[in-house]
């Protein structure tokens, strides 16, 4: 029913990729995550957090001054209030995608270059002109402008680049080497820009196993709290370090999905297009799939029932051959 123009499919079970396929593409090279950048973030923000260079109820004012000193104070007070964890879980009273975030035509600006405008300057840009839709720690609003935050908080606090810190904290620590930035779609940064081997992204998946030690126990303790403190009428299921978590069948289940249709103006300076929907979840038993879809009208809904199969399979399997 479905025709994909190009198509990855990766599994990894027992700390070991066990099956890859593409469709034009080769499974085994970086792909644009898109929005699965966002636990990437998380990831580098739990570091901060584990070695005591941060906490989950920074304020803005105090984790992002230097930023505020050089850009000039945001257009609305209540931002320099707004707390770590209020940006991770989506809940900043930024305005979400479903507001149509304007960032994307900030973005553009003069140059019309697109998507290589330096992450920093856009978001100092920004935040000069926006104002909060509701007030911090309320109703949830999934905003890729909250990620961009992140990233820029997280310059701040190493006196790194957003790119580099995470490259050496996170997937350096891992050993995992291919990770980057992608070159055309840079300013997307934390909240969409990374571009992964499907069997990397899946080995650093492996961090939400609660027996890794990577975050901490301050940090994984953290998501445990995350599950009622912000979603209280639903506990089962909760979005917590930059991915959403669900607890019914073992302690954690982790996933999160991306859809990037963008057009910009490549590293070249000629146009390019960014057209990926993606997805990746890590079971509570350890197994973990990677599904990559050229973007289509109908790419979602094949992604879609993919999974649905693809989690019919996972029930009756019990052991690897």
């Amino acid at each position: 029913r479905y025709h994909p123009g190009k198509a990855m499919l990766v599994v990894r079970r027992a700390g070991r990729t066990v099956f890859a396929r593409g469709n034009g593409v080769d499974p085994m090279q970086p792909t644009l995550v898109a929005s699965l950048s966002k636990p990437i973030t998380g990831a580098c923000v739990a570091t901060l957090v584990r070695d005591k260079k941060l906490s989950f109820v920074t304020r803005l004012r105090d984790a992002m001054s230097g930023f505020f000193r050089h850009y000039g104070k945001p257009a609305d007070r209540r931002l320099e209030q707004v707390t770590v964890e209020q940006l991770l879980v989506h809940r900043s009273g930024l305005i979400g995608n479903e507001g149509d975030d304007p960032i994307d035509r900030v973005g553009k600006g003069p140059s019309k270059r697109g998507y290589l405008a330096a992450a920093r300057a856009v978001l100092g840009q920004y935040l000069q002109k926006l104002h909060l839709i509701r007030s911090p720690g309320t109703q949830y609003s999934y905003s890729n402008t909250g990620y961009e935050v992140l990233s820029a908080m997280i310059e701040e606090r190493t006196g790194r680049s957003y790119e580099d810190y995470c490259r050496d904290a996170v997937f350096g620590k891992l050993g995992i080497a291919e990770p980057k930035l992608h070159p055309d779609w840079r300013m997307l940064a934390g909240a969409g820009g990374w571009s992964v081997p499907g069997p990397d992204y899946l080995a650093f998946l492996d961090i939400f196993n609660p027996s890794n030690p990577f975050l901490g126990d301050q940090v994984k303790s953290w998501i445990d709290h995350s599950q009622t403190k912000w979603t209280p009428e639903n506990q089962d299921r909760w979005y917590s370090l930059g991915i959403n978590v669900r607890a019914g069948a073992g302690r954690w289940t982790v996933s999160h999905g991306g859809i990037l249709h963008s057009q910009g103006v490549g590293a070249a300076g000629r146009p390019t297009t960014a057209s990926i929907v993606t997805h990746a979840y890590r079971a509570a038993d350890g197994t973990a799939v990677f599904i990559a879809l050229e973007w289509s009208p109908t790419a979602v809904e094949a992604l879609n029932e993919l999974r649905r199969e693809i989690g019919e399979a996972h029930k009756y399997v019990k052991a690897l051959p």
